[in-house]
C-alpha cells in the first residue's frame, strides 16, 4: 500500500528536511497516528512509515506548495459551493490530491490511500458548522477528483486538540475530553491549544517531539475520544476498505 499525505506543515503529517540521499521526509505526529491506525490487526498489520524509513518507497508526500503546483484539470462541471466563504479551497485541493494519488496508483500498481490534512481553526466567533463544512468539503473534492479512497483529516479546532486528548486519556481513560473542540483555534489566544499543550508538557514540544509521543505510545491514538477524531477515523477505515478495489 501507499500513502499519499498533505498537510500544513511539520507538527501534522510532516515535512521533508535534507539528508544523504537529498531530501526525505520526516513523519509528524498526525502522520504517525494514520500509520498507528493502519498498523493495527486486520489491516496491514505492519508499520508503513517504518518500511518507508527503510526504503520502501511507500508514502508520497507534497507539502502545502507542491500540491498547489499541481495542474490536474477540472472537470467541465465543477459546482460552485455555497455556504461560507474562503472553503473553496479545501474541495480543490482535496480535488488535486485525489487526481495525483489516481496517478501515483495507476503508476505504481498499488492500493493507495490519500490523506488530506487541515487544522479547522476558527475563532470563538466562527460558526460552529465550520468544522463540518470543512470537513465535507474535502470529501466533495476527492469524490470530483474520481477517488474514493480519500481521507480529511481535520482535527476541531485543531491537531493540539487531539493531542492533549491522547495525554489527559492515557492519565485517566475515563476523562471527558469534549471541551476541547470548544477551544479557541487562535494561537494568539491566552487560552490556546498550543499553550495548553506545551503546559501540559511542560515545554513547548517540537514537531519531532511531538511525532515521538505517537510513535512511543505515549500517546495512543485507541484513547483519542472526539468526534472530529471519529470522524477521521471512520473515513481510513472506508478508505483503506476501498483502496485494494479495482481502478477505473
Amino acid at each position: 500500500m501507499i500513502l499519499v499525505l498533505s498537510g500544513e506543515g511539520p507538527t501534522d503529517l510532516g515535512t521533508r528536511r535534507p539528508n544523504e540521499t537529498g531530501r526525505g521526509f520526516v513523519p509528524g505526529p498526525m502522520a504517525w497516528i494514520v500509520d498507528n491506525l493502519l498498523a493495527l490487526p486486520g489491516k496491514l498489520n505492519y508499520s508503513i512509515l517504518e518500511l518507508h524509513a527503510n526504503g520502501g518507497d511507500c508514502v508520497c508526500f507534497l507539502s502545502e506548495t507542491e500540491l498547489s503546483a499541481l495542474k490536474y484539470g477540472r472537470p467541465r462541471f465543477f459546482p460552485r459551493e455555497s455556504g461560507m466563504f474562503g472553503i473553496q479551497p479545501f474541495r480543490a485541493n482535496a480535488h488535486q490530491l485525489g487526481k495525483h494519488a489516481l496517478a501515483v496508483a495507476r503508476e505504481r500498481g498499488a492500493p493507495v490511500v490519500a490523506i488530506l490534512f487541515r487544522d479547522s481553526d476558527g475563532t470563538n466567533s466562527a460558526p460552529r458548522t465550520l468544522w463540518k463544512v470543512i470537513f465535507e468539503s474535502i470529501k466533495a473534492g476527492f469524490q470530483l477528483a474520481g477517488f474514493q479512497s480519500g481521507v480529511p483529516m481535520v482535527p476541531r479546532p485543531k491537531s493540539e486538540a487531539w493531542m492533549l486528548c491522547g495525554l489527559l486519556k492515557r492519565e485517566d481513560a475515563g476523562r471527558d475530553c469534549l471541551w476541547l473542540e470548544e477551544e479557541p483555534g487562535n494561537d494568539a489566544s491566552p487560552k490556546s491549544l498550543k499553550l495548553q499543550l506545551a503546559k501540559h508538557l511542560n515545554c513547548e514540544p517540537t514537531a519531532d517531539q511531538q511525532a515521538e509521543l505517537v510513535r512511543d505510545g505515549t500517546i495512543d491514538p485507541a484513547l483519542i475520544d472526539l468526534p472530529s477524531f471519529t470522524a477521521f477515523s471512520a473515513e481510513l477505515d472506508r478508505a483503506y476498505a476501498l483502496a485494494a478495489q479495482p481502478l477505473n
